[in-house]
């Protein structure tokens, strides 16, 4: 007989950050309602909205005690406000939920229970996409076929240990194959706010499980028990490259490339990525980084982003013999000759 049957049902949180969600709330809390496992909390943080989100969702919590709303004296901001619904979880078993994405009736129970039954705080499951209307082919294609289907990358309810998760993840390692916060399930009793690096932008939270489970043990169950929604107006959606305002434009290059050097500059220096780096050579490291640099320069002219590298934090160590100056014939050289470890790492 498994733990689950045999202990008490342990509470859940559903942890819904809310901000200007109008247009999809309803649904995601008719999602969350609909759980067949009973004994859950759904916690709403609501940032500042300026629409009818939060009187929605009142309206939710007059037919049903389980929702519980707060209301952000200020605006925290998109990771601010994960961290504060967390905190204002009443269960050490929290289950992200976005406030335009749906759980299947059976998501919580099937993620719970595989928690109990293998004895593991950190659960991932796969998901689906659903893309609405005006989203381009481009965007759509990055998510069908550009980013790797986490079922071919982790075996269906096998525990993985650090070592083996890093193996697995690094021919993957600059794409996300793991998947987004509504696929998490985690035991609270091993998160720290300071667990959201709020120097990421775009990958945030794949820095964050991807330095969990590379220090946890975890399980993936290969059913599709989310539905990520992608929508024109989502956070990702909203970081365009425009030179027209240099506020813009460098926070464009920071989320599209500073973040992947930062990255490889972490894998060299933060002992959260011990595991990786033994399936990875430094030189490697070097190379991708480069690639990044002189790709950014390639795409967005030489003059305008080394003004963005020559003020970042990491300017030492991205402005090297080859960050350091431009031209086309050497982008093509570098590519040439570093084809091969770009496509290990699955950064081509």
């Amino acid at each position: 007989m498994s733990l689950a049957k045999n202990k008490k049902k342990p509470l859940v949180s559903i942890c819904i950050p809310t901000y200007n969600g109008e247009a999809y709330i309803a649904e995601t809390l008719e999602s969350a309602l609909k759980q067949t496992y009973s004994n859950i909390e759904i916690v709403i943080t609501d940032d500042k909205s300026s629409d009818n989100t939060l009187e929605i969702c009142y309206k939710y919590a007059k037919t049903d005690s389980r929702i519980k709303i707060f209301e952000n004296y200020q605006n925290l901001g998109l990771v601010g406000n994960w961290c504060e619904s967390i905190e204002k979880s009443s269960s050490k078993w929290v289950k992200f939920l976005f406030q335009d994405d749906l759980l299947s009736n059976n998501c919580v129970e099937r993620m719970i229970n595989t928690a109990l039954d293998k004895n593991v705080n950190f659960v991932i499951c796969n998901r689906s996409y659903h893309f609405e209307k005006g989203i381009d082919l481009k965007t759509k294609d990055f998510f069908e076929n550009t980013l790797p289907k986490s079922e071919l990358v982790f075996k269906n309810n096998h525990v993985n240990n650090p070592n083996q998760t890093a193996k697995l993840i690094i021919p993957h390692l600059f794409k996300n194959c793991i998947g987004e916060p509504p696929t998490f399930l985690f035991n609270k009793d091993y998160y720290n706010r300071k667990d959201f690096p709020l120097d990421y932008y775009q990958i945030v939270d794949y820095i964050f499980i991807l330095k969990k489970i590379l220090s946890n043990n975890f399980i993936f169950l290969s059913d599709k028990l989310v539905t990520f929604r992608i929508h024109s107006s989502s956070e990702s959606m909203r970081n365009q490259n425009t030179k027209k305002d240099t506020k813009k434009f460098h926070k464009y290059i920071y989320i599209e490339y500073y973040e992947r050097i930062k990255l490889c500059y972490e894998l060299l220096n933060n002992s959260k990525f011990k595991e990786l780096k033994k399936h990875i050579t430094e030189k490697d490291i070097h190379v991708i980084k480069n690639w990044y640099t002189l790709k950014s320069y390639k795409n967005h002219g030489f003059k305008d982003v080394l003004k963005f590298y020559q003020t970042s934090e990491l300017k030492d160590f991205i402005l090297d013999k080859t960050g350091s100056s431009y031209n086309y014939f050497k982008y093509r050289l570098f590519k040439k000759k570093a084809k091969k470890t770009l496509k290990k790492h699955a950064v081509l």
